[in-house]
């Protein structure tokens, strides 16, 4: 658990925490609207200006097509990953207190001041008990846990597809203009012979596309991890700082369940299908007690 925040003598929280405290909500908004600004620059470039050149009016449509419904899946994941709460104010009055004989199974929040549920943690950016806290993602802007594991999942396994629909747009726009894959890796070169033979590139139009790639390979990387993690702590029902604890499996098909809820996998078609959790987020079964 997060240990206590430390006050001086007389209670009061000293000047850096005040800071720390502002500033995560900060951080949290400002990656939140990176990542959707980069979505959406994606997708407008993409669509509406480079595979025009390339496409004629049917293939132009199929691609519209796919890459909204890509596009919607990743905004519609990310808003409903954002705005769903995991805390343990979430549950109802009577749930907030251990059932007969589960008392050994919660723990003391030194922050909170209060007694939670077995795998609920305290956030410091959130400033509340998470419900099976997983991690405190800043893309998103919120803790992933209980009640939005599903959202999340599904949120990085579309922004990596689209993602590498993106780069394959991209790597055509730039082969248009003389730019390959490996360039990316030799801009310093082409530095060199522009400072050695003037106009031989143009420097704005080549800079512009590496970074449009350059971007693009992060855009792929970095959701792809955050998707192939939660597989692998889903399918062991663990969390992100103990993705090998395998004391709640309930085998894979249970483990996936209890995060996706009573939908399965069809939740991958929408954020908007409903799927009502079966389990409460406070009484989990372990193999030795399944």
């Amino acid at each position: 658990m997060d240990s206590p925040d430390q006050g001086d003598t007389n209670g009061n929280t000293s000047i850096p925490k005040r800071i720390e405290r502002r500033i995560k909500p900060l951080v949290d908004s400002i990656a939140v609207s990176l990542n959707v600004s980069m979505i959406l620059f994606f997708y407008f470039f993409d669509v509406f200006y480079v595979m025009p050149q390339f496409l004629g009016i049917f293939g132009q449509a199929v691609h519209f097509v796919v890459s909204t419904w890509l596009t919607y899946n990743i905004l519609g994941n990310l808003r409903a990953c954002t705005k769903t709460s995991n805390t343990v104010d979430t549950l109802p009055p009577e749930m907030l207190k251990p059932a007969e004989g589960e008392d050994s199974l919660w723990h003391f929040c030194d922050l909170c001041q209060r007694t939670v549920p077995p795998r609920s943690w305290h956030c410091k950016t959130c400033s509340t008990c998470i419900l099976k806290r997983d991690h405190h993602c800043n893309f998103v802007g919120n803790c992933v846990g209980h009640n939005n594991q599903r959202y999340f999942m599904w949120f990085s396994f579309y922004a990596m597809i689209g993602s590498v629909l993106a780069f394959c747009d991209n790597l055509l726009y730039a082969h248009k203009h003389g730019i390959e894959f490996f360039d990316i890796f030799t801009m310093h070169l082409v530095l060199i012979v522009e400072f050695m033979h003037p106009g031989t590139h143009d420097l704005l139009a080549h800079f512009i596309i590496i970074s449009i790639l350059t971007m693009n390979i992060f855009a792929i990387i970095f959701p792809g991890a955050l998707f192939l993690s939660q597989i692998v702590v889903i399918r062991n029902n663990s969390v992100m700082h103990s993705t090998s604890d395998r004391t709640y499996s309930l085998g894979i098909w249970e483990n996936f369940a209890q995060v996706l809820g009573v939908r399965g996998f069809w939740t991958c078609l929408s954020p908007s299908i409903k799927s009502p959790l079966s389990h409460n987020g406070i009484q989990w079964k372990s193999k030795n007690t399944a």
